[in-house]
């Protein structure tokens, strides 16, 4: 039976489960693990930790980070992009994935009403993320950036 997946923010209590965040050597070329970008994104104000949640266990991780690299400065307060998103490997094929992009809208509503718009960078030689971000309803309006790992298509999801 599927269980309930919601977001919430990071929180001392999760530091043990997202330290024994998996991977395969495939994801990790495309993502970082929680415990690599945690300490830096608490301590930037514009980025907010999400920890995805199967009922209470920590099941995923990604990071909304506003201003980012990613935006244009005259964009910056209405858009907000995705980073680092992973589902560790124990818990991964169960739609939890699609599940947290499904919510992320009405987290982003509550963290920012004026945020418009959610975007992220995903490489283009990672299909399977690809696939995911399209069936949550991101559209590849045929944006690129050159990214540290490669280039990047960037989807866009438009709120309503």
């Amino acid at each position: 039976m599927r269980k309930r997946i919601s977001l919430a923010p990071y929180h001392d209590k999760y530091n043990q489960d997202l330290a024994n965040f998996s991977l395969s050597d495939e994801q990790v070329q495309f993502t970082a693990m929680p415990v690599e970008v945690m300490e830096e994104a608490l301590q930037n104000p514009n980025k907010y930790p999400v920890v995805i949640l199967n009922d209470d266990t920590p099941v995923g991780f990604f990071i909304l980070h506003k201003n980012s690299e990613y935006v244009e400065e005259r964009d910056s307060s209405r858009k907000i992009l995705v980073r680092a998103l992973s589902i560790t490997l124990e818990h991964q094929g169960n739609g939890y994935a699609l599940d947290a992009m499904k919510a992320l809208p009405g987290l982003v509503k509550q963290l920012d009403p004026k945020v418009d718009e959610i975007i992220l960078a995903v490489n283009e030689g990672n299909i399977a993320a690809q696939k995911l971000y399209l069936k949550a309803g991101f559209l590849d309006m045929g944006e690129r950036k050159m990214g540290i790992k490669g280039l990047q298509l960037m989807l866009q999801y438009r709120m309503e």
